[in-house]
C-alpha cells in the first residue's frame, strides 16, 4: 500500500515530469491521461510594415472548456513615402515587420515603420483528459510590398508521467 507524505507526495509513485507540447501552426491538443490542467503561453501574430496596404497579425489563441484564452495580433504600420526596405518579423515570433523608407536621394529623407509585436499572454485552464481543445496560431500580419510580421506561437505546458 502506498504511503502519502504531508506533502501530497504518493511514496512510490514516479515523479510528474513538465512536458511541453509547441504549435507553430494551428492544431488539436489532446491532453493525455491523467491530465487536468495546462498552462499556455500565446503569442499573436506581427503586424506588417508599408506606405499602404500593412495588415494586422492573427490572434492566437486556446479554447479551453473554461472559455478561449486569446493572444490579438499586432497593429500594422501603414505609412512612409518612396521605396521600402527592411526585415520581415522572424517567423513564430510574434515580432512586427520593420520597413525603412526613403524618398529621392536630393531630399535626404529617410525614415523607419514598424508593425506592432503580438500579444503575449500565459494563463491556465482545465482541461479532459482525451478530449482535444482548439489551438489557434495567428498569421504573421501582411506588409505588401514593405515587411510582414512574424507569426505566432503557442506553447501548452502540462504535468504527466
Amino acid at each position: 500500500m502506498a504511503r502519502t507524505t504531508g506533502s501530497g507526495y504518493v511514496s512510490g509513485a514516479p515523479p510528474l515530469k513538465k512536458k511541453v507540447e509547441t504549435f507553430l501552426t494551428g492544431g488539436t491538443f489532446t491532453p493525455p491521461a491523467g491530465v487536468t490542467y495546462a498552462i499556455s503561453t500565446i503569442y499573436g501574430g506581427g503586424g506588417g510594415a508599408n506606405n499602404s496596404g500593412a495588415t494586422a497579425g492573427g490572434t492566437s489563441s486556446v479554447a479551453y472548456a473554461s472559455g478561449t484564452i486569446s493572444a490579438t495580433g499586432g497593429d500594422p504600420h501603414n505609412g512612409g513615402f518612396g521605396t521600402y526596405s527592411g526585415a520581415s518579423g522572424v517567423a513564430n515570433s510574434g515580432k512586427g515587420g520593420r520597413g525603412e523608407s526613403s524618398w529621392a536621394a536630393a531630399y535626404a529623407v529617410f525614415g523607419a515603420a514598424f508593425g506592432g509585436d503580438g500579444a503575449i499572454i500565459t494563463a491556465g485552464g482545465v482541461v479532459t483528459p482525451g478530449t482535444g481543445i482548439t489551438v489557434t496560431v495567428g498569421a504573421a500580419g501582411g506588409g505588401g510590398g514593405g515587411k510582414a510580421g512574424g507569426s505566432g506561437l503557442v506553447v501548452i505546458e502540462y504535468d504527466g508521467y
